[in-house]
């Protein structure tokens, strides 16, 4: 056996070309096998020996690149495949340890069904698998029960396992038998790092058939060479040649925290790739948590390509949550937020097309569905969209279409969970391992669709499969199937799957420090290396701490060997660049977590330099690194000067700073815009929202954004909801009491018949809204709905009185709608409006009473009884009387109109007045102001407060405390302005 000590980076490369060389001779054709750490390292060996070994012979043929344990499997994999043994994975093993926690009472007993539990045991069990039965005894003779307790769980998952499976540690033990009678050849052992003993003798049996070279990589540092020279020595080579330097980073950089870190490395990273291709850069960082993240985010942003290690596993990425909690809705009564969050996250399929998931969030919404048999909700809805195209025959065009486009949706979603509910019946009917991993399997398919994934996606995607199909060996070892167990075995195996971004190769190469060993690069970059993050701290395994790992001869790292090892790692990566490649960085202090930092004990730079603020890197900085910093410095130089953005922005803050009203206020004066006397008929509530708020205004009827409001965020009936359902249920009953001809008369009082149906119907009623997902919680709903039986029953009573009080009234109509009635402005103009009233009653004078009812508290309108329409924001008893006229009377027919605060909240109180002449101009006026405002574009937010706005809350204006003091300060300040004149006169604001 020949060893070859050789520093990392290039010279490695080149010390392995020789080595291939020499164990070719003079035979191209020769069949060498080449062992190498990892995947990545082999495929820069094949490239590197690709370009030849050396001048005069280009390429390299009959080579074959393995790692040590895929050596193993090329040996003996097929011969355990044909003995009916399969391999060990993830799933099967999680599920073999959680059986035995189950079902062998120890000290793990209280914490067995925790998952954290299950991941614990398991990887303890790899590690242990390491070990011989004498190292084993060792550590369960000890006296610490927690180590001999692990051990003891470890063989009982071992022989619960090994007469089915197979795992990496059964197939080196065989082929260290196989080897023997191997036709090898040649071997080279590359850059070997920490090799567990059953990888030291299958090199060992290799050594034994074969001409073996070793290329062995040194540091210089003993404690981090530590690794490699284990491997050398178990190979009985004592000499393993001379210690290479110790590289040093050329450059040290210091930056406040860990983002303007990344973002100078990043500046420094998009110059070195003017003059070389990205595969010649590597950035590589000691701990994950921020740097991953940081900088790939930071590097997309900059556009740089990059591929390596990735940021999260694959349980945290879109097919991985999806599918997670596709398995979890069961368990979770499928509610509505679940099912979106499905639907919304993966691209899933449903009838031959993605599934339109914001349609179905909304129409979710709407039909009030939470959980549970909500969703059946969603046909009832359909059916509701329906019959409103049946009964509105005349209705617009966007309205059929947008009815037609909500009933489809309805449906389409309602059949997509009847179909995820028979998926995942089936998921728990199965009656064996396998039947279930085939549904689930089968359910996860049929919703991914035909989608062209991404290539990390389709990772996943191709992960995810492969594990639901292996469920099929856990009816050995994990007993009957459980659906819990089986998302919970999935999480497992999905939390500890790493995904890649990129391929190798391609872009630059950002990864931890592991990764930097076997690389030969132009330019490293290593980020956060400071204390605490390079050296990591190393925590003590709680299941086999170092005072046991210390009896295993080396075979279980401790503590202190663990940082040797990352110390190795830093070096390795340091030496993949030559002299003057080499930067190191690390961060003063760490604005997330608190505290400063100091460099990291291992480096001793030739220069150390401080990072600028990122402030002052902009303007500094030879060459930002993003689109967002090169604007910003065009910023600072003043080069944006022409910049429509920019212009525009400034304009926005110095116009809304200022006492003009501006189109950036919410004057649109010279746009289209509708006037609502131009023939459309408009409601008078629209009209008191203009008052109420002109930006509201704007918001709900002109770009008709609404707020939300979610059905699970329902704890109890609003009280829109409240006067919603108490509205309906006085209609039906007036109605019916009209149509069927037992309405009382004058000086009548209902018939006791009335509290009957009243009873009937507000049963019916209050059905209707539990169907419709308005109640809220069960118990409050009870008492609401008691108090609210309560107020209809009391109402019918003082509505006697208030019959008779009126002058002897008789209900004539409810819930009358009436739709253009023409309102003359007294200027030429005439206003078309529409509505529905309440309740319309007649005196025996032949006089109207007309009635709106309210359910809240009567304070809010108490200004109704000095000015007939509040400044403007009480149209309605106007308009309502104009419609009573025109439809039950004539121009000379009495009207009264009145709010009746129908509930014990509001004393049965009324407010309202004959609707004259005079104040039918009051009225016009305050008519005259809305409609100009409209359609002249004023639309200037107003602010609540407790002197003349205090009970409207503007959805679109009212952002808390600070967001309506900032709205009230420019409804000040702008209040000069000639367009808001008619508005502040009417509010009487006008001094």
């Amino acid at each position: 056996m020949t060893v070859v000590a050789t520093p990392y980076g290039a010279p490695a490369y080149v010390s392995l070309a020789e080595a291939v060389a020499a164990a070719k001779v003079d035979d191209p054709l020769a069949t060498v096998t080449l062992v190498v750490p990892g995947e990545r390292v082999g495929v820069a060996a094949r490239r590197a020996l690709a370009r030849g070994l050396s001048p005069r012979r280009p390429g390299v043929a009959a080579l074959r690149v393995l790692t040590v344990r895929r050596l193993a499997e090329t040996l003996v994999g097929d011969a355990f495949a044909r003995d009916g043994r399969r391999p060990l994975t993830g799933p099967v093993l999680a599920a073999a340890v959680r059986h035995v926690l189950r079902t062998e009472r120890g000290m793990f007993t209280p914490v067995a069904e925790h998952i954290g539990t299950v991941r614990a045991v398991a990887r303890a069990y790899r590690r242990l698998r390491v070990l011989s039965e004498e190292q084993l005894d060792k550590i369960a003779a000890t006296a610490h029960a927690v180590p001999a307790e692990t051990v003891r769980l470890h063989r009982l998952v071992r022989r619960r396992c090994e007469a089915r499976f197979f795992d990496e540690v059964d197939l080196l033990d065989a082929a260290v038998v196989a080897a023997d009678s191997e036709l090898f050849g040649s071997a080279v052992v590359f850059l070997p790092q920490d090799l567990d003993p059953p990888e030291v003798a299958l090199l060992g049996a290799v050594a034994r058939v074969s001409d073996l070279r070793l290329v062995l990589g040194l540091m210089g540092e003993p404690r981090a060479d530590a690794g490699p020279l284990a491997v050398c020595r178990a190979l009985g080579v004592h000499d393993c040649g001379g210690a290479a330097r110790s590289p040093v980073g050329d450059v040290v950089v210091d930056a406040s925290d860990p983002d303007d870190e990344v973002r100078h490395v990043v500046r420094r990273v998009v110059s070195a790739l003017v003059d070389r291709p990205g595969h010649r850069v590597g950035v590589f960082y000691g701990a994950a948590d921020p740097y991953a993240r940081l900088v790939h985010e930071h590097l997309a942003r900059a556009g740089v390509e990059v591929f390596g290690r990735g940021v999260r596993p694959t349980a945290e990425g879109r097919l991985g949550r999806s599918v997670l909690r596709l398995l979890a809705l069961a368990r979770n009564d499928f509610r509505r937020g679940e099912v979106l969050g499905l639907v919304t996250d993966a691209p899933l399929w449903h009838e031959e097309g993605r599934v339109p998931s914001s349609a179905w969030e909304r129409v979710s919404r709407a039909a009030g569905v939470v959980r549970g048999d909500d969703w059946t909700r969603l046909k009832d809805y359909a059916a509701h969209q329906e019959r409103w195209l049946g009964d509105h025959p005349d209705a617009e065009p966007w309205q059929v279409d947008r009815a037609g486009r909500e009933t489809h949706s309805a449906r389409s979603l309602f059949d997509f969970v009847g179909e995820l509910r028979r998926g995942l019946s089936e998921v728990d009917c199965s009656r064996s391992w396998r039947e279930m991993g085939d549904a689930a399997l089968r359910l996860w398919s049929s919703l991914l669709g035909g989608d062209a994934l991404a290539p990390e996606e389709r990772r996943a995607a191709e992960r995810i499969a492969s594990t639901l199909g292996s469920l099929s060996g856990l009816d050995a070892v994990a007993g009957e199937p459980d659906p819990a167990l089986l998302r919970e075995l999935l999480e497992v195996e999905l939390s500890d799957d790493l995904d890649r971004v990129g391929r190798a190769g391609t872009g630059v190469h950002v990864g931890p420090v592991a990764e930097g060993v076997g690389e030969d690069l132009d330019v490293v970059f290593v980020v956060g290396a400071a204390e605490g993050l390079l050296p990591a701290r190393v925590a003590e395994d709680p299941l086999l701490p170092d005072r046991v790992r210390e009896l295993t001869d080396g075979a279980l790292p401790t503590a202190r060997e663990r940082v040797a090892r990352q110390h190795r790692q830093l070096l390795a990566t340091l030496a993949a660049a030559p002299p003057g490649g080499r930067m190191v960085s690390f961060p003063r202090g760490d604005l997330r977590q608190g505290g400063t930092r100091m460099l990291s004990r291992w480096l001793n730079p030739r220069t150390r330099i401080g990072v600028p603020s990122y402030a002052g890197a902009v303007e500094r900085e030879c060459c930002p690194a993003t689109p967002q910093e090169w604007r910003q410095r065009a910023v600072v130089e003043h080069l944006l000067d022409s910049d429509p953005v920019m212009t525009k922005a400034i304009e926005a803050r110095r116009a809304r700073a200022g006492s003009e009203f501006t189109a950036f206020d919410g004057n649109l004066a010279g746009e289209t815009l509708p006037d609502p006397t131009d023939g459309v008929a408009v409601s008078a509530t629209a009209l008191e929202a203009w008052v109420q708020c002109p930006h509201g205004y704007f918001l709900r009827h002109l770009l008709r954004v609404a707020p939300v409001r979610q059905p699970e965020e329902v704890v109890r009936i609003s009280a829109l909801d409240r006067g919603t359902v108490m509205h309906d249920v006085l209609e039906r009953l007036v109605s019916r009491a009209v149509s069927e001809g037992w309405a009382p008369g004058p000086g009548q009082q209902w018939p006791e018949r009335s509290r009957l149906v009243l009873s009937e119907v507000a049963h019916e009623r209050f059905a209707r809204a539990e169907a419709e997902g308005v109640t809220g919680f069960g118990l409050l709903w009870e008492l609401d709905r008691q108090a609210m039986l309560a107020d209809l029953v009391e109402s019918v009573t003082r509505d006697d009185e208030r019959r008779r009080c009126c002058g002897g009234l008789t209900p004539v109509a409810a819930e009358w709608s009436f739709d253009h009635v023409e309102f003359p402005l007294g200027d030429g103009r005439i206003l078309a409006l529409k509505g529905r009233i309440d309740r319309i009653d007649r005196a025996t004078d032949g006089a109207l009473v007309v009635t709106d009812y309210k359910t809240g508290k009567a304070k809010w309108y108490l200004r109704v009884e000095e000015d007939p329409c509040d400044r403007g924001h009480r149209l309605q008893l106007a308009v309502y009387a104009q419609a009573a006229r025109a439809d039950f009377g004539d121009q000379d027919t009495v009207v009264r109109s009145e709010y009746w605060f129908a509930t014990r909240l509001g004393g049965f109180r009324r407010i309202g007045h004959v609707i004259d002449p005079p104040v039918l101009d009051r009225v016009r006026q305050a008519l005259r102001i809305v409609v100009d405002g409209i359609a002249g574009g004023v639309f200037l937010a107003r602010a609540r407060n407790a002197a003349t706005n205090t009970l409207f809350a503007c959805p679109g204006c009212d952002l808390g405390e600070h967001g309506n003091e900032g709205v009230a300060a420019a409804w000040e300040r702008k209040a000069g302005a000639v367009e808001l004149a008619g508005l502040r006169t009417l509010l009487c604001e006008d001094g």
